[in-house]
Formats: structure tokens, sequence, C-alpha cells
């Protein structure tokens, strides 16, 4: 390796730990011919270490392309619960912030721990903001006083790359995937909710974070499966996975293709001249922006390696 890990503060693994991590996610990684050309290596790979303190939320990422699109490959023994959240933008002279939001909003710097605009064109000071309340709709606030934007979120499609009988893994999801026409067409995933069912108290969460997926549907994919992480009202899909399990002989390799959704993008109104002298829209998968995790004041979302392309 030819970059050097900086230990992260409250870090529960050393520093031989983490390149261990990534050489096995590496290997893993090599099978698969989306992942690494012949002038690639274990330098390509992004490494972070999502709950410091949770050794087991160590996560290897291979960026393929973060764009329009994105495609990564994950390895890790448990990603924690998390949602992708439409960010909507006002003008810091209407609303300040915090506490002064449009009713039924947050300010998402209060929930999203390093929480940062998509790029350098993004003013800092402008408030940034997540629905709430259930009740609000995008058309209201597209229509609210001092509106700037809107940075969707994405929509992600993971594929099981693993063989089953070496490696299984459970996703933790919302129940309100399972309604998306995308879902309802993949006839296996009732077989992997059965699945999920009858073995998700045999995947290890570790103690601390024991009520991580508390609330979610267990879905376990056999080789070549899919799962759309997505729900059709364009709301956040709660999500992660654990694959520490007894039967296990290696790690899971899990595809995730991810990009914001066309309706949604066509349906938001234009930007206001005032404003969009210079502005960039975001690209790719925009997680700094739109990540929303469940235990939210705990993650560093912060890469202590990057790869290829920011993740």
């Amino acid at each position: 390796m030819k970059r050097e890990i900086i230990l992260p503060s409250g870090c529960c693994l050393n520093k031989q730990e983490y390149i261990s991590f990534l050489h096995e996610s590496y290997q893993l990684m090599k099978r698969y011919c989306q992942y690494f050309s012949a002038e690639e290596n274990i330098d390509s790979l992004e490494l972070a270490h999502l709950i410091p303190f949770v050794k087991e939320t160590v996560l290897a990422i291979y960026v393929g392309i973060n764009d329009s699109v994105c495609n990564k490959g994950l390895v890790t023994p448990l990603l924690p619960q998390h949602g992708h959240n439409n960010v909507f933008v006002f003008d810091n002279q209407i609303y300040s912030g915090n506490n002064d939001v449009p009713s039924g909003t947050i300010d998402a710097k209060k929930i999203l721990n390093g929480f940062e605009p998509p790029n350098g064109t993004w003013n800092k000071n402008w408030v940034y903001v997540m629905i709430s309340d259930p009740g609000r709709t995008f058309e209201s606030l597209w229509r609210e006083k001092g509106y700037i934007d809107m940075i969707p979120a994405k929509f992600e499609d993971f594929t099981m790359l693993s063989d089953f009988e070496k490696s299984k893994a459970c996703i933790f999801i919302s129940p309100k995937c399972f309604d998306h026409p995308v879902n309802k067409a993949r006839a296996y995933l009732k077989q992997a909710r059965q699945l999920g069912e009858r073995h998700a108290d045999e995947f290890k969460i570790p103690s601390q974070i024991a009520d991580e997926f508390t609330g979610l549907v267990p879905v376990i994919l056999n080789k070549g499966e899919k799962l759309y992480v997505a729900t059709t009202d364009f709301s956040p899909c709660a999500h992660g996975w654990c694959n520490i399990h007894p039967d296990n002989s290696e790690m899971a390799v899990i595809n995730e293709n991810s990009a914001v959704p066309l309706d949604l993008v066509i349906a938001k109104p234009p930007v206001n001249t005032k404003y969009s002298q210079g502005l960039i829209p975001p690209k790719g998968s925009a997680d700094m922006t739109t990540d929303w995790f469940f235990r939210g004041d705990k993650i560093m979302r912060k890469p202590l390696l990057s790869g290829l392309f920011e993740g």
C-alpha cells in the first residue's frame, strides 16, 4: 500500500487490522470483472469506518463511476442503518436555519454529522433542510418563499455477488421498498423475505448497536439476486445489512448501482436565476449531503482512505 492510514479518534482497530481488512476486501473484489483493471490495485479502494467504536462497521468501497449514475462494490461485516433524503435548499435571508426552517422540515446540519453541500459552488451559509413531516410535499416546498433548489437523493439497486454457501448476508430494509414496481417484478424476493424471517436471528449484531435494524424487514439474497432500495413516493428507504454469520467462511461482496430518480429531477422547478449563476448541479451519489444515519451523531462519514473517485 502506498497510502498511510491515520487512525481515527475513538477507533477500536489498529493500523494492521485496517490493512488486513483492506487486503481481504481487495482479494474478494478482484474475482469480479467490474472491479479493478489490470493497472489498478489496492490503492484504488476507499476505506471507511462508519462507527469507529464498533469494529464491525469498517467498510471497503470500490467506486467504478460516480456521476449521474454511481457504481460501487462494497465489503463490510455490517452496514449501519441509513436512508437517502432529498435535501431542499433555502436562502438564509429568509430562513436562518437551526429551528428557523420551513414547517415540516428539519435543518440537515442538525441531524447529519459532517454534512457538506454537494460541491464548492453551493453556499455553505444557505439553509439545507429535509422533510420531517410525512404530510409535507415536495411541491409545497418548491413554492415556499426563499426556495433555491433541491438536491435529489439516489435510489440504489443491490446485487449479491457472493456464493450463499460461503457468505450469507442479511439486508434489513423498510417494508416500503416492496411496494415499488421494480421489486414487485422480482418474484424471487418472496423467497428472499422468507429466508430472512427464518434466519435473521442467526446473524450477530454487535451488542453496542443491538437495536440497529429494529422495525426493518430482513431479506437474504442468493447469488445474482437484487433488491431495489427505493420508494414510490421518493421518500427515504431505510436499510443496512449484516454479514456476520457463524457459517460464513469469507465476507460477501455486494454491488450497488445507484442514480437519482429521473421523474423527480424532471419535475422539480428550474433554479431561480438569482441563485443559479455559477451553481454546478450535484453529481454522483452526493452521499455527504443526502445520507441520513440511524446513529447520525456516532457516524464518521469521511473516509480514512480515498479511492479513485469520491464515494
